[in-house]
């Protein structure tokens, strides 16, 4: 009895849900939304962002004070003989409770100049994490988007493909009625069936990729696609030039690369700083009470500069100094790369966005010649002027137009997302979403003073 009020509680949830959505319509920029307000991938980006602020302070932290507090405490007894040459027992046991506390105070007073430039190869790698995560955000955009635009495709694939399984199934009705009147043939039932057969296939695997594109919205979205609108348009710079000017101003994979590169000449000071001499500051107090044998209370106070000179270390030094180098010829290396590849995504995706406006131009105008064709060719039929089969290929080319166009509109907003990406500005600021944008430099501003703050924003 419980099971059946369990199945009949979750028919009724699932009833309300579905009722609820009835109505209800979503825009793009509202998807978008969601995806910053929600998608788990983005929240971890921004944590691991987090991490990487840590390093900054650790940083500072190995030019600062150190200090800390040890202490001791025992119960001792030992047996002292007063008399070692005598052959008379006269030992004497002595006991006692021994406790101590020492404070040591250690401050770096020079390092070879490894705690600046280490600072200086942290904020650069802060400043890299902040660019990867708007990266990681225009990514995650770009999926949800294309998301977007394949259930929008799909949809009109299948209202399309379904509209042409009706009128295909009128057709083979018809071609069956004329056959048994007389003015038909057993060619055109089964010419109209091959034709059914095969638009019936193609709304299959159009309900199948609609359903995969609905799945890959839930995944990235966060919830189930419903009436989705129309992608608004977007500003495109007119010329590729000019959108590859914006790139290297604005391509965040491109800023996170400079900034790397930087990190990476700081690693090198880092690493040469270790063949310079260290100073160090060392301040200790203590106290022991209760000590034995003989021994009084005391009290320590001693202050202590220590110089250390690096002399001979196998090698190793001058091998972190070579290591940071290739580091750094690597990066740059990989930041010519990277700057070559935006390029030709930019010249890709600015050719393929004019190529696919004017194929949606296209298509629009074949879509209409096409059912002009089309009833045309069925006015024509039932004249006796053409037969089934004019008719059906009529119909084919009307399909064949209007999932055309369906294709073309997809690939205008994939490649206009492209061309916005590659900018730098397929992201919650540039697209100006509705939403409280998140700040990276909070955390960093939590973390430390206003003075390492504004140090850090002079980076930027």
């Amino acid at each position: 009895m419980n099971q059946y009020r369990e199945i009949i509680t979750f028919i009724i949830l699932a009833l309300t849900i579905s009722l609820s959505q009835v109505g209800k319509s979503e825009t793009f920029v509202e998807a978008l939304s969601s995806i910053y307000n929600n998608n788990p991938q983005l929240q971890a980006q921004r944590i691991k962002v987090k991490e990487i602020d840590e390093n900054y302070i650790q940083a500072i932290s190995e030019g600062g004070f150190q200090a800390g507090v040890s202490g001791s405490l025992e119960t001792n007894t030992a047996k002292l003989n007063s008399n070692v040459f005598s052959q008379t027992d006269g030992s004497t046991s002595v006991s006692g409770n021994p406790r101590a506390i020492q404070l040591q105070i250690t401050k770096p007073l020079y390092q070879g100049g490894r705690v600046k430039w280490l600072k200086s190869q942290t904020r650069s790698s802060v400043l890299s994490a902040r660019e990867n995560l708007k990266s990681f955000e225009q990514n995650i955009f770009m999926a949800g988007a294309e998301a977007y635009v394949s259930v929008l495709r799909n949809e009109e694939v299948a209202r399309i493909r379904r509209n042409s399984v009706r009128v295909l199934t009128r057709q083979k009705l018809a071609a069956i009625e004329r056959f048994n009147i007389g003015v038909g043939t057993r060619t055109d039932i089964a010419q109209a069936e091959s034709r059914l057969a095969s638009s019936e296939s193609g709304l299959a695997q159009a309900d199948s990729q609609l359903q995969s594109s609905r799945a890959a919205f839930v995944r990235i979205v966060g919830h189930v696609a419903v009436d989705l609108q129309e992608v608004p348009s977007f500003e495109i710079p007119k010329t590729a030039d000019e959108i590859k000017s914006l790139a290297r101003s604005n391509n965040p994979d491109l800023l996170a690369a400079y900034f790397s590169g930087d990190a990476a000449a700081s690693a090198i000071s880092v690493a040469k700083s270790a063949y310079r001499p260290k100073i160090t500051l060392n301040a200790l107090a203590g106290s022991s009470r209760g000590q034995t044998f003989g021994i009084g209370d005391s009290d320590q106070l001693a202050l202590a500069a220590r110089v250390s000179v690096p002399i001979f270390t196998s090698g190793m030094n001058r091998s972190r100094v070579r290591k940071a180098s290739l580091a750094k010829a690597r990066l740059d290396f990989e930041l010519r790369d990277l700057e070559l590849s935006i390029d030709q995504i930019v010249e890709q995706s600015w050719h393929e966005l004019n190529a696919s406006r004017l194929a949606l131009v296209a298509s629009n105008t074949q879509v209409s010649a096409a059912e002009v064709a089309f009833e045309g060719v069925s006015l024509e039929q039932e004249l006796g002027l053409r037969n089934a089969l004019d008719l059906l290929n009529a119909e084919q080319e009307v399909l064949n137009a209007k999932l055309s166009v369906a294709d073309a509109r997809y690939n205008v907003s994939i490649n206009e997302f492209k061309i916005l990406m590659s900018m730098g500005a397929f992201h919650s600021e540039g697209i100006d979403l509705p939403v409280s944008f998140y700040n990276p430099e909070g955390y960093f501003e939590d973390i430390s003073d206003n003075k390492m703050s504004n140090l850090l924003k002079k980076f930027e």
